[in-house]
């Protein structure tokens, strides 16, 4: 038992020096690259060495933590089956959130430092520090740290699945501010640029933190054939959005495909290219041996597949470690295209986007402007339905996730998304539709959730209150100053559509979760509540003179529909035009068709 002992102390003390080891040499190549990236910037070299060479450090050291948080939370919340094993990698999720904290708040240091031009250790280094924190970077880089803050706090509360899952999300919302804090390119490439670096972010994150931690179970949870192949088609998933994210990202922050061959910036972005097809030759051989070494009755084949699939991983991660390391000296350099000139105009100043023609017919046909987040959701939405674990689906099901898909790209990136930028008619029709088609189409389909009904416990009247939930929660953003926030900030303007999406979903749940057997008028009140609501709202538009955030849709200066309170009341037109069409679906009584609960 002593030797086993102090070989199991030998092994930790290797691996942690290995570990540290790596850690090194990344940060030295991170500090190497940024250099390269950066040249003779002149903010950077006012900046003093200390933040010059500290921040891609920071911006490591905080990336790899960050990935290992939200990686692991996602492994040992959604995958991981042994509470034993979800314990192990919940605490090196809470110990890696810690060090995320810490590196976020190096980095807010180092922004700060680059960003003022003062070094740090000068005397005047942090005297406007309150300054830098009311700008934009700094609100961001702030709400990342405390919610890193956050999410350490909450990790080491517990060790099950829901403290699992609200690690993954507050993760998630770690990400999504270090997203907002990354170069935006031009001012027309602005929400590409940071829509496009929150999925990839995110895409890194799951794939590199939950290989990492399976690394670190033993061999009963590592080898677990379940866990093993939800993880592939989740690393899968994983690298198509790397991809996909990661050459728009670098397109959109490019003047010219020359620069290839003349910009650091553009030559680092190149090398994670190449780095992400090698990674996707190692994940083809993984996957040959999952097949090959997860089976049913090991043997001595199984058993070499295993080994090797291990080696591969270990070989992948130190692969992924590397494209971190180039990732924070990207970050930590200005990109070709940062600085952008606006559009000409008024809109150009409010949108960042010039003005679009009139809306004719054939005009608003071509009128499409791409929208990296909604294609990506879209996307998940679908491969997580068709997952390999997933039941059989029925075939009505599956054709309204496809429909609710497809609708969702329609209305993200397709004329609406251009147009609702400069009238509140479109802005307002996009979001309700959101709502009434994608939500309800995605709450239509699959079982009722068990908590929710266990919320709702037959009651009617807590159906309708939640029936009614989201049409009241997006109604009270239109009319509160967020929805300014919202059309002036990209993070509100998301949060925004997933309220209206997510509303609708709950809608229709809520609905559902009443027991088949409940009177006609109560099933009728809690269809006909929101649509009741949605009624009134679209009534409101019409006859109201007052125009929602006036300062933006009056302000557009466009020379068609230049009425903007003519448009507001067309969006109560059009309000009503929906609300009628989805109370026809939904009140019409469906024969035959049993709710599904489960």
């Amino acid at each position: 038992m002593t030797a086993q002992t102090g070989v199991a102390r030998r092994t930790r003390t290797g691996l942690v020096l290995a570990l540290l080891g790596s850690l090194a040499v990344l940060s030295a190549l991170a500090v190497l690259s940024a250099d390269a990236a950066a040249g003779d910037n002149p903010v950077l070299m006012d900046a003093g060495p200390i933040a010059r060479r500290g921040a891609p450090i920071a911006a490591t050291i905080a990336d790899l933590a960050a990935a290992l948080t939200l990686g692991g939370a996602v492994v040992s919340g959604w995958l991981l089956r042994d509470a034993a094993d979800r314990t192990r990698v919940l605490l090196v999720v809470g110990v890696a959130a810690g060090v995320t904290t810490l590196a976020r708040g190096t980095s807010l240091a180092f922004s700060y430092a680059v960003a003022t031009g003062q070094p740090v250790g000068s005397p005047r280094f942090g005297s406007d520090l309150s300054v830098f924190l009311a700008t934009d970077l700094g609100i961001w880089l702030l709400s990342g740290l405390v919610i890193a803050a956050l999410t350490t706090t909450v990790a080491v509360l517990g060790s099950s699945v829901a403290i699992a899952r609200t690690v993954a999300v507050l993760a998630g919302l770690v990400t999504f501010a270090a997203a907002m804090t990354g170069h935006a390119a031009g001012d027309e490439t602005h929400e590409v640029g940071t829509s496009t670096m929150m999925i990839h972010l995110l895409a890194v994150g799951i794939w590199l933190g939950g290989l990492a931690v399976l690394q670190l179970l033993p061999d009963r949870g590592r080898d677990d054939a379940a866990v093993v192949r939800g993880y592939s088609h989740l690393a899968l998933i994983c690298w198509i959005a790397l991809g996909l994210s990661g050459v728009w990202a670098l397109a959109v922050r490019m003047n010219h495909p020359g620069e290839i061959l003349t910009s650091a910036y553009v030559q680092l972005g190149v090398a994670k290219a190449v780095l992400l097809f090698v990674l996707a030759a190692l994940g083809a051989l993984q996957r040959r041996q999952i097949v090959i070494g997860f089976g049913t009755a090991p043997a001595d084949g199984e058993r070499h597949a295993r080994a090797t699939y291990r080696r591969l991983a270990l070989l992948e991660l130190a692969l992924m470690g590397l494209a971190v390391a180039l990732a924070a000296a990207m970050s930590s350099s200005p990109p070709p295209a940062e600085v952008g000139v606006p559009p000409a105009g008024t809109a150009g100043v409010l949108t960042g986007y010039p003005l679009p023609a009139a809306p004719e017919l054939l005009t608003v046909l071509a009128a499409w402007r791409p929208d990296p987040f909604g294609m990506a959701l879209a996307c998940v939405m679908v491969l997580v339905w068709w997952r390999p674990s997933a039941p059989r689906r029925p075939r009505g099901q599956s054709l309204r996730l496809v429909a609710s898909a497809v609708v969702l790209v329609l209305l993200t990136s397709g004329p609406l998304n251009v147009y609702s930028k400069v009238l509140i008619s479109a802005h307002v029709l996009q979001h309700l539709l959101l709502m009434t088609a994608v939500g309800a189409l995605l709450g239509s389909i699959g079982a009722v959730p068990q908590r929710l009904q266990s919320l709702i416990g037959g009651r009617w009247w807590a159906a309708t209150s939640l029936a009614l939930l989201g049409p009241a929660v997006l109604i009270a953003g239109y009319v509160t100053p967020f929805l300014r926030v919202a059309l002036d900030g990209h993070a509100a303007h998301l949060a925004l559509q997933m309220l209206a999406l997510c509303g609708g979903t709950l809608t229709v749940l809520a609905v559902r979760a009443l027991p088949s057997a409940a009177p006609t008028w109560q099933r009728l009140l809690g269809r006909g509540a929101p649509l009741l609501l949605g009624l009134v709202a679209g009534a409101a538009l019409l006859l109201t003179d007052r125009l929602l955030a006036a300062s933006w849709f009056g302000a557009t200066g466009r020379t068609w529909w230049a009425d903007a309170l003519e448009d507001q009341q067309h969006a109560g037109i059009a309000a009503l035009v929906v609300v009628i069409v989805t109370a026809v679906v939904a009140l019409l009584p469906r024969p035959g068709r049993a709710d599904q609960r489960g």
